[in-house]
């Protein structure tokens, strides 16, 4: 109802005011009030506001004379009109326009002030009539009215409420201008226009212009506003310039239009060019300000460069980074400062930058001037080309410089930390390879000469002593293989290698080998397998080791009752599970027996004995199988493991009628002249004595290049050799480089057979002996079963491949003449070893000579003492021997040498 009354009553004054003699208005404000109000309160329900403007218009167009037919039809014309100006600025101008900006108050005039009159005065004129000409001129009359309200009275009243709504304060020297300004502009206007004789309408130009400079666009709107209001009131009353004019009231009334349109020009353009002016002055000045800020505070160096690499600005930061002040490097090249190391890095990256190669570059150099203590400083660089906005061309190179010092001291200490784990890693392998090594040579003396006295014809108590000796010497076999297979697993080294495998079959394997064990304490030990044979591709020897150590660990852990293997497939899985009904394991410590050299209880290790390594090395081995290992357990009822891997189902391979490496006749082979190639001379002897038991003539060679010349010399003379047995780890030569050179020399594998005695039986050690050109091998200790079954393999029959899978059984017509001791020659050697030894220990304890060089070949002298004596029963000879090598390989004080050489010398 409000909205109807206040538009009614602008509509009807705005009628009357300025009618004349025809129907149009001279000047129509209610539109441009009711477009004000649309862009500046926000209405829930605009249309009822427009039925509210239009009731009030048919209202005023009523009481001003118009039938109903006119009313309605006129009221509908500015409601089109309206409707038009707003969505066309909403459309080109935003919700809110802005009448400070020249150029949204440009598409306001356009849309509001030129489009949405027009339109409205073409349905003005269906509704008024007329033709010809004088349809024309109204027409006319009625844009021009309207357009003149829209561009006089909108702008200056958006401006008026948006400054309403910003409204503060003024300030003294604001509200002094102000006062001036309107004041004086004001009366000049009265003056101009109280006065009929002199045509003064140019000077209410200045005074629209000093408000504008002066005043901005709210004192703009305010001027134009009151020049208007001034020049409609006086020319009305037959006062002013314009009634100089001798024409009629219509041309007085175009004439009074276009003064207050080129006022409205003068002012507000001018007015929202200088509010844009201040504005981008405001925001150049801000961003200066932040940019400032930013320079003064930011903690990294930023530098600019031109094309040339001349630097044109560094900011503040730069002292702090880069240890100079900013105007230092001001107008000098990148390089002309940059530490001799760094030099080329730079010119690198500006040569990439500049040429296009590259738009970013990050590099670390160190800086010039090192730090107050002298040491060097890094600094991080992060360069980019800087483009014109406008056309993209490269003005020059951007840098953002920070101190990394502390970063790249700690890339340095993890560089040598790593480089360090990695020779530890090494050396620990070596460390392990040799441990092997040096541990099976002595291992194999025992070994072997235990299996050689076990051949005699011995007593009761006498046997059994030999018979644990092997016993013993093999489960300390089975711990160091135990502990290298745990160190190659951590290191990586294991290699694993894919093939059919018949997994029911190995599963049978498995418990055969573990019955007698199983049968010796009344367990019961069953498989469960569901098939006759289930073939997958999967590392059999791997495997083997798993379910090996599984039914194992069950007959060591249970007392009464029965272990059960089954296989179950699905799914693509194969799951192999070992139950048994021993003492089972707290749930609390069902993880922890994964962990090496842990076991199921603190008492475990002592009752029952073992390292607590099986079981982490037969998960870590399930999971590089790509499966897994797990336990379900209850104390006192019994344990289940079960192996969980990945079911590669394959066909049977092809079988050969004759089975791969079973010696086809269980007679030892006929007598063939064989090479023994080893470096330690008890281990030459032990060979040789167990070769000459097999009835072969031995020759012997000390080392790699002697067998070289020996295996040339017998084939030279058309007498070459039937076998090579060939230590692999010697000095100066070893067993792969004198293979390899046999090979070179054209004598092949039909030829001559060449067999690895290496004390590393694992697939990669395998590997390299036969990449050099060797056949097989056999591990050290030397077992004399698989002696023989090697030696009915290779010389008898021609070559093929070694797939040995069990130990071959000893013919029962093996000769026996062998001494019950050792023979005289063995006894012979060892005591001259010995004395070497002894004596060179002794000269060394005199002449102070245990450390240097001279140390290190007395320590190679003792090794081969400690790792032999205990086999001639001077056990306490051979450990003062090893403690003393470990003091001549160690860092320890002279004292301690001088005392662990007496006391080899008194066991001695």
């Amino acid at each position: 109802m409000a909205a109807a009354l206040a538009f009614g009553i602008v509509a009807f004054a705005s009628i009357e005011l300025t009618r004349g003699d025809g129907r149009i208005a001279a000047v129509w404000i209610p539109n441009a009030l009711a477009v004000v109000f649309m862009l500046r309160v926000r209405l829930a329900r605009e249309w009822l506001f427009l039925g509210s403007l239009f009731a009030g218009n048919v209202l005023a167009n009523v009481f001003a004379g118009d039938d109903a037919w006119h009313a309605i039809g006129l009221a509908a014309c500015n409601l089109a009109e309206i409707l038009i100006a707003v969505h066309l600025s909403r459309r080109f101008c935003g919700m809110r326009p802005d009448m400070e900006d020249i150029g949204q108050l440009s598409r306001f005039v356009g849309a509001a002030a030129i489009a949405a009159p027009f339109a409205s005065a073409t349905l003005a004129m269906a509704i008024l009539g007329g033709d010809g000409p004088a349809s024309l001129v109204l027409w006319l009359k009625w844009a021009v009215t309207d357009g003149l309200g829209m561009i006089i009275i909108a702008p200056a009243s958006l401006i008026i409420v948006d400054s309403w709504r910003r409204r503060r304060w003024p300030s003294r020297r604001e509200a002094i201008e102000w006062s001036i300004l309107t004041i004086a502009g004001t009366t000049m206007t009265v003056a101009v226009f109280a006065q009929t004789e002199f045509p003064l309408l140019f000077l209410t130009g200045l005074v629209v212009l000093s408000h504008a400079f002066r005043l901005g666009a709210l004192g703009t709107a305010f001027s134009v506003t009151k020049v208007a209001s001034i020049a409609t009131v006086f020319t009305s009353l037959e006062l002013g310039p314009i009634n100089l004019i001798q024409h009629s009231d219509s041309a007085e009334i175009v004439v009074l239009q276009g003064f207050i349109a080129a006022a409205f020009l003068m002012g507000l353009p001018v007015a929202a060019i200088l509010s844009g002016r201040n504005r981008l002055i405001q925001e150049i000045e801000q961003s200066r300000r932040e940019l400032a800020l930013l320079a003064d505070n930011i903690t990294d160096a930023v530098l600019r460069f031109d094309l040339d690499g001349v630097c044109t600005y560094a900011s503040p930061s730069v002292g702090e980074v880069l240890g100079e002040p900013a105007a230092a490097f001001r107008g000098t090249r990148a390089s002309d400062r940059a530490h001799p190391d760094a030099i080329d890095r730079i010119s690198e990256a500006e040569e990439r930058l500049l040429s296009g190669e590259a738009e970013k570059q990050r590099f670390t150099y160190r800086r010039l001037l090192d730090d107050p203590h002298g040491k060097p400083v890094y600094i991080e660089a992060d360069c980019a080309i800087a483009r014109a906005p406008a056309t993209g061309e490269a003005e020059g190179i951007v840098v953002s410089a920070r101190d990394v010092t502390a970063r790249v001291e700690l890339e340095l200490q993890l560089v040598r930390a790593r480089r360090h784990a990695e020779d530890a890693a090494h050396a620990k392998s070596q460390f392990l390879a040799n441990m092997s090594h040096e541990i099976r040579t002595p291992m194999n003396g025992v070994l072997g000469f235990a299996e050689l006295l076990l051949q005699e014809p011995l007593e009761g108590k006498q046997r059994r002593h030999a018979e644990l000796i092997v016993q013993s010497g093999r489960s300390m076999m089975l711990l160091l293989n135990d502990i290298l297979d745990l160190s190659k697993i951590e290191a990586g080294q294991i290699v694993i290698e894919q093939s059919p495998v018949d997994i029911v079959r190995l599963i049978d394997e498995c418990v055969a080998l573990q019955m007698a064990a199983a049968e010796g304490k009344g367990l019961e030990l069953e498989v469960d397998a569901g098939s006759d044979e289930c073939w997958s591709v999967t590392d059999a020897l791997r495997l083997r080791q798993i379910v090996l150590n599984l039914i194992g660990n069950a007959i060591k852990f249970t007392m009464q009752g029965s272990i059960q293997v089954s296989i179950e497939t699905g799914d693509g899985r194969l799951e192999i599970s070992v139950r048994d009904t021993g003492i089972g394991i707290p749930e609390d410590r069902l993880e922890d027996i994964f962990t090496p050299f842990e076991q199921g209880d603190s008492n475990t290790d002592r009752k029952y004995g073992g390292t607590g390594l099986g079981l982490s090395i037969s998960r870590q081995l399930a999971e590089l199988l790509g499966g897994s290992l797990g336990v379900t357990s209850r104390e006192g009822i019994g344990t289940e493991f079960t192996i969980c891997l990945p079911l590669v189902e394959t066909a049977a391979p092809a079988i050969d009628s004759v089975p791969k490496g079973e010696p086809e006749s269980t007679d030892l082979p006929e007598k063939a002249r064989i090479l023994l190639v080893e470096d330690h001379d008890v281990n030459r002897l032990l060979v040789t004595e167990m070769l000459e038991r097999c009835d072969q003539q031995v020759n012997v060679a000390h080392d790699g290049n002697a067998a070289i010349s020996m295996v040339l010399d017998a084939h030279a003379r058309g007498e070459p050799f039937a076998l090579v047995l060939m230590d692999v780890q010697m000095p100066d030569c070893d067993g792969y480089s004198a293979t390899r050179a046999i090979r070179a020399e054209g004598i092949g594998p039909a030829t001559l057979p060449i067999i690895a005695l290496t004390a590393n039986a694992f697939p990669e050690d395998i590997a390299a002996a036969r990449d050099s050109g060797m056949q097989g091998h056999l591990a050290k200790p030397l077992v004399f079963a698989e002696l023989v079954a090697t030696l009915q393999r290779w010389l008898p029959t021609t070559i093929v491949e070694d797939d040995r899978s069990a130990a071959t059984v000893l013919p029962d017509d093996l000769p026996r003449a062998v001494p019950r001791r050792h023979s005289d020659k063995i006894l012979a050697t060892w005591q001259e070893r010995r004395r070497e030894a002894i004596d060179a220990v002794a000269q060394a304890l005199r002449s102070g000579s245990l450390t240097g060089v001279d140390g290190e070949d007395l320590a190679r002298l003792v090794h081969k003492l400690a790792g032999t004596a205990g086999m001639f029963g001077e056990d306490r000879l051979g450990e003062c021997a090893a403690a003393f090598e470990r003091a001549l390989r160690s860092e320890v004080d002279p004292e301690v040498r001088e005392e662990l050489a007496r006391d080899l010398l008194e066991a001695a």
